[in-house]
């Protein structure tokens, strides 16, 4: 071995024998001091350091929503003159796919929290957006296919085949490039990211029910059905079954409905918060007997017209039930 090489050996080792005398300097210093050694090692350790870093995690997270390309989404998705810019990024660039509540010890960051809430958002509004399509577009539909056929629609495999034709794979930070490694995970990011980007859309479209419902009717709906005909053809045109599609249809409404409002309502609450204040809607009995059967009637009524139905709906019964369970409830839901 040359002087030179001999040399540079040594000098390895010595940053190694450095590293380990440093290593155990540290272990001895937090066994003698416990917690308080951080005030040996971090400067102004009784200061604001462990808030900053929190924002500094914040600040990595912006920087990866910059490495979406939205501009490719918007000509991906036909909007290009999409205006709310953040919600496409909040959509695709949420880093973690893992929901709050298979987190419970998890601190879910801001875009984390946004990007929950525009996927329980968009989840609501699309299956009644699917509902509502096969309520109208097939009269005799008997309420059994109406179920299949929505969870074909709504399913994962389905939902990122679609994800990926708009190219969500390539602008979603969410997903590595190797899709083998778990093709059930795969499919689930992608269809989340769907569902958020949906949700995205209805609020781009100003909460507009039908131009949202139009997109994905044109996108997702009328491309889908054709390879499902040998259910889109069965009927049964009895009252009893007329009146369990009204069923149906006003169960999505009124889950739509919900969601939508409190979305509105409670911009600081995450996804978890919003369905547990749905459920407690559900719980307090506001509705009369049957309501779920006329409410989808009364949207019939209403011309299937959902902004109509969703005021009716907020003024009559959701929000006074609302203020109700915030009294009840304080800042327990919080």
């Amino acid at each position: 071995m040359t002087v030179q090489g001999t040399s540079t050996v040594e000098s390895n080792l010595q940053k190694l024998f450095e590293e380990l005398e440093a290593a155990r300097k540290i272990q001895d210093d937090w066994m003698h001091n416990g917690v308080d050694f951080v005030d040996l090692y971090v400067e102004d350790a009784g200061g604001d350091w462990l808030e900053k870093w929190g924002k500094c995690e914040e600040e990595l997270e912006q920087i990866k929503i910059k490495q979406v390309d939205i501009e490719a989404v918007k000509v991906a998705i036909d909007l290009s003159d999409f205006g709310q810019t953040q919600l496409l990024e909040i959509a695709l660039a949420n880093s973690c796919h893992v929901s709050e509540d298979d987190r419970p010890n998890h601190s879910p960051t801001g875009q984390e929290v946004k990007h929950q809430r525009l996927l329980l958002l968009g989840g609501a509004i699309f299956g009644a957006v699917v509902t509502d399509y096969l309520y109208g577009e097939y009269p005799e539909l008997d309420c059994d296919a109406i179920s299949t056929l929505k969870a074909r629609l709504a399913d994962r495999k389905k939902l990122s085949e679609v994800a990926e034709s708009f190219k969500l794979k390539e602008n979603s930070s969410r997903l590595g490039d190797d899709k083998e490694a778990d093709e059930s995970e795969y499919n689930k990011i992608l269809a989340e990211s769907f569902e958020a980007l949906f949700g995205a859309i209805y609020l781009e479209f100003d909460r507009n029910f039908s131009r949202a419902g139009n997109w994905l009717i044109q996108k997702l709906i009328e491309p889908t059905l054709g390879e499902h005909l040998d259910l889109t053809q069965q009927s049964k045109g009895t009252l009893e079954n007329e009146l369990k599609r009204r069923e149906i249809l006003g169960a999505d409404i009124l889950e739509a409905i919900a969601i939508d409002y409190l979305y509105n309502r409670f911009p600081d609450r995450n996804s978890s918060q919003l369905t547990r204040w749905k459920n407690l809607l559900g719980a307090k009995e506001i509705f009369p007997k049957d309501f779920k059967t006329k409410l989808g009637s009364h949207y019939l009524e209403l011309e299937s017209n959902f902004s109509r139905t969703r005021d009716w709906l907020v003024d009559n019964f959701i929000k006074t039930a609302v203020d109700e369970l915030e009294d009840e409830t304080g800042d327990r839901l919080k």
